[in-house]
């Protein structure tokens, strides 16, 4: 059988992504393989968010041309978001390039597979023309690329209409579309049917789905009734379209997460403007009080940004005091860099990257203190774990999550990978939260 080698940068929605491409190809005979020489076809899944990333993607892709030489007919494929803004560009910059497929074709992946790799046989090797030499035997049944995950992705939105003024996203997955509901239910059906107990909705603004008068709460309402679904979470929530009524679903049923993640972004309201996030400062405060009202142990987590251009240092204050007073669980912080088409590219940035650095290091500084006060409350309480995996190193404890959003090590045998269970908190590591049966 043919192997497949997969690396994915970027967000859940990438991931979701890939785990469907390799679906994919597991359905026409490849195996995955663990490392990049020794495979038939390497797939990477780019992000075009941040400059960094595509640097990280593209120093990989390059390293992964340069090995074809190695192994005769190997095929290297590189899809998502930085495929999408670069285009045909990409082949010219890294010539080694067999195939470059846009965050917007993700959604017919399948005519991509089929196209290179078409079903009917087994597939024995990968020809100079990029697809398989197949023989006359029918594959019976598809093999299997790893263990059995106890949690999966649903994308239920693609694309965005926000325009952030900072955000490439829209540019390169297109204008909203929402899954079907039908389809949504299906896939959930059939990952509870493969033994998956916690599901996460994704959407780069999942509140934004509407789908034959289904909105996002009442989607989540359907799902919470399905047999063997145990836990549901959801990513990323826009500030501006998170309202009581969706928040009311959350704290419905035992079933949700209580975990909101709300990016912020800023605490200045003439950066929230100038960056058409269309909420200010205190009406998102008010939004966190709104949630902790309804759902008072919630885990609440967010994005923030330093540096954005002509951000004044007491602008930079105001997002600083607006995390003291959010106290975020965690949070996911970065300094601004321009991204090309995006409005805020055409801006003066007025900030020189030694003081964007500077403002990030003071930002993660009170964040990780705040995170650590957290976890430390935590110690001394019962919780309730979903158990998702055992470390392969160290002691060999078992890896979960609460019903937040906090990583849990739990020291205690006969366990299994999807078991909930309550255990008690009894250290913190400050980053984790350590357990007992």
């Amino acid at each position: 059988m043919p192997s497949v080698y997969f690396q994915t940068f970027g967000c859940q929605m990438n991931a979701a992504d890939s785990d469907a491409v390799r679906a994919l190809l597991s359905g026409r005979g490849f195996e995955l393989c663990g490392s990049p020489a020794d495979s038939d076809l390497i797939v990477v899944n780019t992000c075009s968010v941040r400059e960094a990333a595509e640097r990280r993607a593209k120093s990989r892709i390059a390293e992964f041309a340069g090995g074809k030489k190695a192994r005769a007919g190997q095929r290297l494929w590189v899809i998502g978001c930085m495929a999408e803004r670069l285009g045909d560009k990409l082949k010219e910059e890294i010539p080694g390039v067999d195939l470059g497929a846009g965050a917007k074709q993700m959604e017919r992946s399948g005519e991509a597979v089929e196209a290179h790799f078409p079903k009917g046989g087994a597939y024995v090797g990968i020809n100079a023309n990029g697809g398989c030499d197949v023989s006359g035997v029918e594959r019976l049944s598809p093999p299997l690329f790893s263990k059995a995950a106890v949690t999966g992705f649903v994308p239920v939105m693609r694309g965005c209409d926000n325009y952030c003024a900072y955000c490439v996203v829209p540019y390169v997955r297109g204008n909203e579309r929402s899954v079907p509901y039908e389809a949504i239910e299906s896939t959930v059906k059939e990952k509870v049917g493969s033994g998956v107990k916690e599901i996460t909705f994704l959407g780069q603004n999942v509140n934004s789905y509407n789908h034959g008068g289904i909105d996002f709460p009442e989607l989540l309402s359907r799902m919470a009734g399905i047999s063997g679904l145990e836990r549901i979470r959801f990513t990323t929530s826009h500030p501006k379209d998170c309202t009581e009524r969706l928040v009311g679903v959350v704290a419905s049923s035992q079933k949700f997460a209580s975990h909101i993640h709300l990016p912020v972004q800023a605490g200045s309201d003439r950066i929230l403007a100038l960056m058409n996030r269309k909420y200010t400062a205190e009406s998102y405060r008010s939004l966190l009080d709104m949630i902790r009202t309804r759902l008072p142990r919630a885990d609440i987590t967010s994005d923030i940004m330093v540096g954005f251009p002509t951000e004044s240092d007491a602008e930079f204050r105001e997002t600083l005091e607006l995390v003291r007073c959010a106290r975020f669980t965690t949070a996911f912080m970065f300094a601004y860099s321009p991204r090309a088409g995006t409005a805020a590219a055409s801006m003066e940035e007025g900030i020189s990257k030694a003081e964007k650095m500077a403002r990030l290091s003071e930002l993660i500084a009170l964040q990780t203190g705040i995170t650590r006060e957290i976890y430390d409350k935590t110690v001394g309480e019962e919780l309730e774990v979903l158990v998702t995996e055992r470390q392969q190193k160290r002691d060999l404890a078992w890896m979960g999550q609460d019903a937040g959003c906090k990583r849990v090590l739990i020291s205690c045998e006969g366990l299994a990978a999807g078991t909930i269970l309550k255990v008690k908190a009894v250290r913190s590591s400050g980053m984790t939260l350590i357990a007992e049966c």
